[in-house]
């Protein structure tokens, strides 16, 4: 359930990015999109935890690996850092 949940929060802010686009401001646009990685990564990591029960491959993804459920958020950050620093660069051409 709390996949479908994150899976329409998700497509709910990238339509409205998109729809939007010339009304929202920055911010409104950046918040947005934050909103939209964290819980397409949330979604991705029940999605995963999921399949690993369903398929008896392990118990649970924190057993195999006890840093799971701190990679997916570090890796959000780091998608907005090299977003950030793209715009950045793009910016100065």
């Amino acid at each position: 359930m709390y996949f479908v949940i994150n899976g329409f929060i998700t497509a709910v802010c990238l339509v409205s990015l998109i729809l939007f686009t010339e009304v929202l401001p920055k911010i409104i646009k950046g918040l947005l999109s934050i909103i939209a990685i964290i819980s397409s990564s949330y979604a991705l990591a029940i999605l995963v935890k999921k399949i690993g029960e369903w398929t008896s491959l392990y118990p649970a993804p924190a057993d195999v690996f006890p840093n799971f459920y701190y990679i997916l958020p570090g890796v959000t950050v780091v998608a907005i850092i090299i977003a950030f620093v793209l715009h950045k660069k793009k910016n100065k051409k």
